[in-house]
């Protein structure tokens, strides 16, 4: 998969594209409904398929202090795209110049000069321009101008009941500690990536070493212990472990961080990057009276994630 950083820039070869454009924070189902219908078209009409997302995402921007909320990182989406058969990703800096831009503007700096585009799909709630003024009519009347072709996608849920499949509802699903509803929506394990920190080492002296991993700007999920399963760059083993989420209040931490214990694993991976895959929720953070009560119920919340994987 090709990526272009700066649509100012990008070459004629980089041009013409079928694009779904939008945020794609989790690439759940819904994003994938609009990433195949893409991909359709691009098959009809002999073009590559391209995927525009805006980063930062607009809300970051616009509130940089608000709390971490992403899905997934760059990374991660990078792995995925290609999988759901994506050629280009063009990532579409969004800045003060970009925020005041019309939505007239938009169309024609960005989509028309910039990217070339042959074709563009949306969701029905795409909103862009100034002030959110441009909207799925506005977008088709100043693209069909330029002969560029627009689609949109109605958003996609498992019923009626359950509602729609978005970054939102996933969003709301983590923060109940909710991990199998959150994979339904994204159609695969939440996953947490990043560099194995060195911690206080506090785990090894009760035989549970930990791999310490920040979250970053991702979301943090309900606190508390999981059932998880890591994966080492470079390996396609899956291992699994349980890990903790949280600021660790019996040991006066402060700062949220996960850690996880890997099953019968002794190597060393400070420095290497993981990904973290949550499995099932245990149960949550707490407060105990001491380390040692504290280290008792590591061994429970072992024994417990040990038979929600199947690892013995």
């Amino acid at each position: 998969m090709d990526i272009f950083s700066d649509y100012r820039a990008v070459p004629v070869s980089g041009q013409a594209a079928v694009i779904a454009l939008g945020n794609f924070d989790g690439l759940h189902r819904g994003h994938q409904a609009v990433i195949a219908m893409a991909k359709d078209i691009a098959l009809e009409r002999g073009l590559p398929l391209a995927i525009g997302v805006f980063t930062p995402h607009p809300r970051r921007f616009f509130a940089p202090d608000s709390p971490p909320f992403r899905l997934m990182s760059g990374r991660r989406r990078a792995h995925i795209l290609p999988q759901l058969g994506v050629d280009r990703l063009y990532e579409i800096n969004f800045n003060a110049d970009l925020k005041n831009m019309s939505d007239e503007e938009f169309v024609e700096t960005v989509l028309h000069k910039g990217l070339g585009a042959a074709h563009i799909l949306v969701g029905d709630d795409f909103r862009f321009g100034r002030d959110r003024v441009g909207d799925f009519d506005s977008l088709r009347a100043h693209c069909a101008a330029r002969g560029i072709d627009v689609s949109g996608c109605e958003p996609v849920g498992l019923h009626k009941f359950y509602g729609k499949y978005g970054s939102t509802e996933i969003r709301e699903a983590l923060k109940n500690g909710d991990v199998f509803h959150a994979a339904h929506m994204l159609s695969r394990p939440w996953t947490v990536d990043g560099i194995v920190s060195t911690g206080a080492k506090r785990g090894r002296t009760i035989g549970f070493p930990t791999a310490n991993v920040g979250f970053a700007d991702l979301m943090r999920p309900k606190f508390g212990v999981y059932a998880v399963e890591l994966r080492i760059d470079g390996e396609d083993i899956w291992r699994p472990a349980v890990a903790n989420t949280g600021t660790r209040p019996t040991v006066d931490g402060t700062e949220a961080r996960l850690e996880a214990h890997i099953f019968d694993f002794d190597r060393d991976i400070y420095g290497q990057m993981v990904d973290v895959r949550f499995r099932s929720f245990i149960r949550s953070e707490q407060k105990f009276d001491s380390f040692d009560v504290l280290a008792a119920q590591i061994k429970k919340d072992a024994r417990g994630a040990r038979a929600v994987l199947g690892a013995g």
